[in-house]
């Protein structure tokens, strides 16, 4: 055992009783424990709402978007973009579709109530192998006919329809023979989808991609291309790829991160804050450390000056006193790690916090331990106590023996 490790022990044992701990230095792993442990906890449910949260967009968006510029110009070889785009070896489908607005009522009349929706015209053979909106199918059939339309669970109750009713929808004004008219198409529920997300249940509907031409008044179009690729974590490569593949400037390849970057940032910096304002519990137990130490040197200025006056150097002085600093932390720090992945197993399986459906789109609280996250949270509160274990330790490695044994 080295030498600087044995004293350090030795010191942070009770004056009365060796090899209990003392009760301040009790208190000090305590906070410390705390801390970790809230940490754990906090950020392996926010974790957890965010992978889940992640899934659901993911679901009902696709990871790679093919579009032309920002603007709703449709293209007319998707065919041979679909096959440029399937060939790369990160891509797992591509698929193409038509995405524009409309109005949809449940009856006919000018004065039946509109809702404005976004109807996507989808390749129903190759689109389950992008997004989830086909899976997330709960009533009806995910395949509509010809003359069928598939809503969002809240846009159907917002319209008051149910399977088999007829909805109109009126797409854009069209040249016909008595002058131009809005195209108006009567359209059948056939499904009603959930994705747990309150915007896209509540303002889009899918079809097929030929009747999707048909009522938006479209030849053998597409207005998008849009892909799922292997890792959406890494689009970069793959669209610096595809972009080469299809050799069209005007056509831009979009990442999902791309289209609300906003959202995605409030996120992160959501985590940030959390984090940032949880540390400060073990930024209080550091103080603990600091108070503990510092009694620690007072209660042994005779030894110290002992130890100094027998040849024990300023640098192992010092690293007496971060030792004690380290050894606090370590422990605090394993029984917060304790404390919290137990308490994440149990909300996991014992537990679980049931939480309402309709607001959530989940059934109860996610929790994710990730070992990067826990591995950030060990360092940061290892630095932490080491650091407020500098002040006294610097202090006792400034004792002079004449000085600490003058009254002695």
């Amino acid at each position: 055992m080295r030498f600087e490790f044995f004293v350090s022990r030795r010191y942070l044992a009770s004056r009365e009783r060796r090899g209990i701990i003392s009760l301040i230095t009790i208190i000090s792993i305590g906070g410390v424990a705390v801390g970790v442990a809230a940490l754990i906890v906090v950020i392996a449910v926010m974790d957890g709402f965010d992978k889940e949260l992640m899934e659901r967009i993911m679901g009902s968006s696709s990871h790679l978007t093919i579009r032309r510029g920002w603007s709703d110009l449709p293209f007319t070889n998707y065919q041979e973009i679909v096959a440029a785009a399937e060939s790369d070896p990160a891509v797992v489908a591509a698929s193409p579709l038509i995405a524009r607005q409309a109005l949809l009522q449940a009856e006919m009349g000018i004065e039946a109530a509109k809702v404005g929706i976004h109807i996507q015209g989808f390749d129903l053979d190759r689109e389950s192998r992008v997004t989830s909106f086909m899976r997330d199918v709960k009533y009806g059939s995910a395949r509509p006919g010809e003359r069928d339309i598939v809503l969002g669970l809240v846009l159907a109750h917002r319209l008051n329809v149910r399977l088999g009713d007829p909805v109109y929808a009126l797409t854009k004004l069209g040249q016909f023979a008595t002058g131009p008219h809005p195209k108006i198409a009567k359209l059948r529920v056939s499904g009603v989808f959930q994705t747990g997300l309150y915007e896209v249940d509540a303002n889009f509907a899918y079809v097929s991609l030929d009747t999707a031409q048909r009522i938006f008044l479209l030849e053998d179009v597409a207005d998008q291309v849009h892909i799922r690729v292997k890792d959406p974590y890494r689009l970069e490569p793959v669209k610096q790829r595809l972009r080469k593949a299809i050799d069209d400037p005007s056509l831009m390849v979009l990442g999902w991160d791309e289209f609300n970057p906003e959202f995605f940032s409030a996120l992160k910096l959501e985590k940030i804050v959390m984090f940032v304002i949880l540390l400060l519990i073990v930024l209080v137990a550091a103080f603990n450390i600091i108070g503990t130490l510092v009694m620690i040197v007072i209660e042994k200025t005779r030894e110290i000056g002992i130890l100094r006056a027998m040849g024990t150097s300023h640098r192992q002085i010092l690293a007496i006193f971060l030792l004690q600093g380290l050894i606090v932390g370590l422990v605090g720090i394993a029984v917060g790690m304790a404390v919290g992945f137990f308490i994440c197993w149990s909300l996991n399986t014992w537990f679980p916090i049931q939480l309402p459906a309709g607001v959530y789109g989940i059934s109860r609280m996610p929790v994710l331990v990730k070992w990067e996250t826990v591995g950030i949270i060990v360092a940061s509160a290892l630095a932490i106590c080491l650091v407020a274990s500098l002040l006294p330790a610097w202090r006792a490695a400034r004792l002079q023996p004449t000085t600490a044994l003058r009254y002695e």
